[in-house]
């Protein structure tokens, strides 16, 4: 086990029902189901990877503050605005752009979790990259339909 992210489209009214809750509606997520047909927004373990790649070509997407905390501290709203201006930005940026870098030796003496950058070398590179494709994907995706995003982070 380790952390994790990952992000599920919500339409506008479920997020306006978790972001107005003061606890935690544990039964919204046996509700929840990731809405069917739809692109996956888990990201694994890479969140860290492309949070440093997209730090360091200095893109403006923070994928661990831009979402606002809900009541569990596990979970962080999106809005539609806040997906729609991800998906804009991120589709401005093929991975290749990010792979320019890729610098395992720095990327684990500053910590990148999960710190197997220089271990894994290219197949570090080959994950970060497939979970990128997800991501904007996912943020497209949801922006064309003006969905929201329930992010798990934990």
């Amino acid at each position: 086990m380790g952390v994790i992210m990952s992000f599920t489209r919500v339409s506008a009214a479920e997020l306006d029902r978790l972001t107005a809750a003061t606890e935690w509606p544990d039964d919204f997520l046996d509700e929840l189901a990731a809405p069917a047909g739809g692109p996956s927004g888990y990201l694994d373990k890479a969140w860290a990877g492309l949070d440093h790649l997209l730090a360091q070509a200095q893109i403006a997407v923070d994928l661990c503050e831009t979402g606002r905390p809900l009541a569990s501290e596990n979970y962080f709203a999106w809005s539609p605005d806040d997906v729609s201006a991800t998906a804009k930005t991120l589709s401005r940026y093929p991975f290749d752009e990010l792979a320019l870098f890729f610098d395992p030796a720095a990327m684990d003496e500053a910590g990148v979790y999960p710190n197997i950058w220089v271990r894994d070398g290219d197949v570090g590179l080959h994950y970060l990259r497939h979970h990128y494709d997800g991501l904007t994907l996912v943020f497209r995706y949801a922006a064309e339909r003006n969905s929201g995003f329930l992010q798990h982070f934990g």
